[in-house]
């Protein structure tokens, strides 16, 4: 599980089911492009477009307590700042598995909030 389901449960009890499902629809939504982004900055070896793609991706997801995919993009946050791209397509590549991870069990709690 890449999810902390209890944490995620906690941190969204306040909001309807409707925000919660609209939340993760925007996951959905934004988080292949960003991928895409990141592949071709790192392929470009774009470090000011790993940084703010990174930054953005790693917000996106805290919202769902994925710690471990949530580490990987602050990697390559912080690799992109200090314009070093070593790495970066295996910390890429360990990121993209994570967020896939992610959109599968996503799937599964918005069916949740969906009843």
């Amino acid at each position: 599980m890449e999810i902390d389901r209890a944490a995620f449960q906690e941190s969204f009890k306040v909001y309807d089911n409707e925000v919660i499902v609209e939340i993760i629809d925007l996951f959905f939504e934004e988080y292949p492009e960003r991928l895409k982004s990141l592949e071709e900055a790192i392929r470009l070896h774009d470090a000011e477009t790993l940084r703010t793609t990174a930054h953005a991706l790693k917000g996106v997801i805290a919202h769902f307590h994925a710690e471990e995919a949530h580490a990987l993009a602050k990697d390559l946050e912080s690799k992109g700042a200090n314009k070093t791209m070593q790495e970066t397509d295996k910390i890429f590549a360990q990121l993209k598995e994570k967020t896939d991870r992610i959109a599968e069990e996503l799937k599964e709690i918005k069916k949740e909030y969906q009843e």
